[in-house]
């Protein structure tokens, strides 16, 4: 579970934005997307595949 205490940021603004950042790096979001539908296990596949395509093609 993340916690930001507003004391130690200051005011509202910045803890939010702590927050939010906390958040991101945490990946939270990201995780709430792949739970939300089931996705088939060739489709797990298929993406996996583009997804090492496209670094393939970056490196």
């Amino acid at each position: 579970m993340i916690t930001v205490h507003v004391p130690n940021y200051g005011n509202f603004e910045s803890a939010l934005k702590a927050f939010n950042r906390k958040v991101r790096k945490a990946q939270i979001i990201e995780i709430c997307h792949k739970k939300s539908h089931y996705i088939s296990p060739s489709q797990k596949r298929h993406r996996a595949r583009l997804k090492w395509r496209k670094k393939m093609m970056n490196s």
